[in-house]
């Protein structure tokens, strides 16, 4: 059976990156898309442009092959045929690049400065160049094309001029343009969701093995964290009754699922590397003296040092090393305090002392809710985060007549309705 928390976890982490591989290609999708576009506006303009450039053939031709006033002439001849094309701005050089006619249309000059603005300026050759902008709803190019004579063999002749798109002409070439990049992206986005049923099921025998693996870890995760309780307290509840309190703290807190898995991963280990330190020492009933003591503090490090070849136990790293420190950096094994102390860790040191206030040790018996509440807050900022002591207290009532009432099988249904969200158990 798939574990149903584990299988939407999955399928949540599938489809985000599924969405993030989605979203990056369409993004290169639609900006390859628009580059060509921008590119083809570019040649369509050109050839029409080329087009009405042939108007100029014969006074060039004539420029060639008599006196230069007579070109000079005929050019001016085609100062009123110009108004019926689409140049706004039109300057005519001979094959000696001697100008012939230079002659803009109302507003041209305009256009021409915003060209002009941009720094954009062409050297005439044998082949055609230019760029446009889109201004007041009308595509403007400016362009540099070489005139070819009647054997299109020599060049008799430049244009530098303005062309200016038609309304209709423009509309049609944004529309076209639009239109590739949404082909561009739906054709992206529609791959992608052909992609995901077919990576489901792809990924079905892992999504079981996972889930296999999720049950076995939370299986030894309870029995070995039940086996650390019994040999500290010789109480196999006080690891239940922690992780209860300590997860509908993280939840009151609006800690993520992965967090919460995290939490409890490091809950049920904290004390792993207890496993060194004699049973003498921890049942003592007199104070312990200076080599016990370091005896007892080194288990933070210790225990931190046996998950660290194990990748899968690595996110409760931070409550074995940490769950001693105090918030006011006077804990071992480091001395952090505030905020250096990961969150997990002042959660679980809040859940651990209420519990170890409120439940029976061999040296001592428990103490009454009230009681233990008064003492966890004369502890406030000093060895328990504040604000987070501060959201414990007032739901501690309420878990505590609960859970007090609960010993053995009915405990660990308890925690086991509680874990199922994060762990297969």
């Amino acid at each position: 059976m798939i574990f149903p928390a584990l299988k939407r976890e999955v399928h949540s982490r599938l489809i985000k990156r599924i969405g993030g591989v989605c979203l990056l290609s369409c993004v290169i999708a639609a900006g390859l898309t628009l580059w060509l576009e921008y590119r083809q506006i570019e040649t369509t303009m050109l050839d029409a442009a080329e087009k009405e450039a042939h108007l100029f053939v014969p006074v060039l031709l004539q420029s060639a092959n008599a006196p230069s006033d007579s070109g000079t002439n005929a050019a001016a001849e085609l100062i009123d045929a110009i108004s019926y094309t689409s140049f706004v701005a039109v300057r005519l050089f001979d094959h000696d690049a001697s100008l012939l006619l230079d002659k803009s249309r109302p507003g041209g000059s305009g256009i021409e400065q915003l060209f002009a603005d941009k720094g954009i300026r062409f050297e005439r050759g044998d082949n055609r160049t230019g760029t446009w902008i889109y201004k007041e709803k009308r595509l403007y190019l400016y362009g540099v094309i070489p005139i070819f004579g009647l054997q299109d063999d020599d060049t008799i002749g430049h244009v530098e001029a303005i062309y200016r798109s038609s309304l209709s002409d423009t509309t049609a070439l944004l529309k076209r343009a639009g239109l590739s990049i949404l082909i561009a992206v739906g054709g992206v986005v529609l791959c992608c969701l052909l992609m995901y049923p077919g990576l489901v099921f792809f990924h079905n025998s892992l999504i079981t093995t996972s889930s296999a693996l999720n049950r076995a870890n939370g299986f030894l995760l309870k029995n070995l964290g039940s086996a650390l309780a019994k040999s500290d307290v010789a109480d196999p509840g006080h690891n239940h009754r922690v992780l209860i309190y300590g997860i509908r703290l993280a939840e009151n807190q609006k800690l993520s699922r992965a967090q919460i898995r995290n939490f409890i991963q490091g809950a049920f280990l904290h004390d792993i590397g207890m496993l060194d330190v004699s049973s003498d020492t921890l049942l003592k009933r007199d104070p312990l003296d200076q080599a016990e003591r370091s005896s007892m503090q080194e288990h933070a490090k210790k225990g931190a040092a046996l998950i660290k070849p194990y990748k899968w136990l690595k996110q409760g790293r931070e409550i074995i090393l940490c769950h001693h420190e105090r918030y006011d950096g006077t804990g071992y094994p480091v001395g952090s305090s505030h905020e250096q102390i990961p969150f997990s860790a002042r959660i679980f040191a809040i859940a651990d002392a209420f519990d170890a206030l409120t439940s029976k040790r061999p040296y001592r018996d428990p103490q009454e809710l009230d009681r233990a509440l008064e003492m966890l807050e004369l502890e406030s900022g000093t060895q328990f985060d504040p604000v987070l002591l501060a959201a414990f207290i007032e739901m501690a009532p309420k878990l505590h007549g609960v859970l007090a009432q609960l010993d053995g099988k009915a405990l660990e249904r308890e925690l086991n309705g509680v874990l199922k969200k994060y762990i297969h158990v």
